[in-house]
């Protein structure tokens, strides 16, 4: 049974990081989810005794999963856990009177990943020619057709798919390929950034997007979404549907799914496609600059960031690359 006064302390950690870090709802859910390994593992045992355990939270991550299923969590999924797990102890330390004595600097510094080994994972992006496949695939109404344009649309822009359902057309311009990430337009940014990013120009996909962009602008005001809502009885743009509902996104992902699945081609989560869009401008990049450029649009904080995240390469890509060294 889960300790009450544990489960106390992890709700009001969770209010500091929205009073004081202005975590967003997607954010608090995401650690509320983390911290209830911490709480599964510490079970009735109080957080300023844990560091007792038989059992230490870096080996119950091991086999931990809260669906049942056996599999271990990946080596990324595993280091947000911890990591939200060494700030919720630093918190108890620093904010909760009579704990900075009680939990071990020691303790907290245990809560990292290198005890891990994994086997190599390929990472999943989508590339090129399955976009392309993608944009020639065909459809047969109003939803398939604004799929397809937000599917190739992910790939050129990188967009993340919560800003993605926020755009309204007047945050797209085609002619400078630009797009207004602009929390004062409603664009749900992650951490509330702001930025204007680009799109890539290779010909083919750009007009699947534009051929949407000419519809909606025809059709909608440009206070309207771009991935406008469609209505179950017309089939056609809703136009009284303003603001985006909580199911935008898992509307997107379902309609995805369903389109490739009727089309015969493989399904990428929305994510893959920003994958897709950092790793083939990685690939194709030859300087310093164009790596920052690439950086930016996908609007990371640094470069490292980045390449962290996007810059590791596939087994085939390393082979290319080290096999042809010297070579010209």
């Amino acid at each position: 049974m889960i300790n009450r006064d544990n489960w106390k302390l992890t709700k009001e950690f969770l209010r500091d990081r929205y009073k004081y870090d202005q975590l967003s709802p997607k954010s608090l859910r995401l650690e509320e989810t983390w911290l209830r390994y911490l709480l599964e593992w510490a079970r009735e045992i109080t957080f300023d005794h844990v560091d007792n355990k038989n059992l230490k939270f870096t080996e119950y991550l091991k086999s931990a999963r809260l669906n049942g299923e056996e599999k271990p969590f990946s080596t990324i999924y595993t280091k947000k856990v911890l990591a939200t797990s060494r700030r919720f102890f630093i918190w108890l330390r620093t904010k909760k009177k009579g704990y900075r004595n009680k939990i071990d600097s020691d303790f907290i510094s245990t809560l990292k990943t290198q005890r891990f080994t994994y086997d190599f994972k390929e990472h999943e992006a989508i590339d090129l020619e399955e976009v392309i496949a993608i944009s020639k695939a065909p459809v047969e109404n109003m939803r398939e057709k604004r799929i397809r344009a937000a599917a190739v649309f992910w790939f050129l822009s990188g967009i993340r798919i919560g800003a993605f359902v926020t755009l309204p057309i007047r945050a797209i311009n085609l002619e400078e390929s630009s797009i207004k990430q602009f929390t004062s337009l409603g664009v749900k940014t992650k951490f509330g950034k702001n930025e204007t990013t680009y799109l890539l120009n290779i010909p083919g996909l750009i007009d699947v997007v534009k051929d949407w962009d000419d519809l909606v602008r025809k059709n909608l005001s440009e206070e309207n979404y771009w991935f406008a809502p469609l209505s179950p009885e017309t089939c056609w743009f809703d136009k009284d549907i303003k603001e985006a509902g909580n199911n935008r996104t898992s509307r997107a992902y379902k309609d995805l799914k369903e389109w490739l699945e009727k089309v015969g081609l493989p399904f990428h989560s929305p994510h893959k496609f920003r994958h897709g869009h950092a790793v083939y401008s990685i690939k194709v990049a030859n300087t310093v600059a164009e790596l920052k450029a690439i950086s930016q649009n996908l609007m990371h904080s640094n470069l490292s960031i980045t390449d962290g995240i996007y810059g590791i390469l596939s087994r085939e890509d390393r082979k290319n690359y080290i096999t042809n060294l010297g070579k010209k």
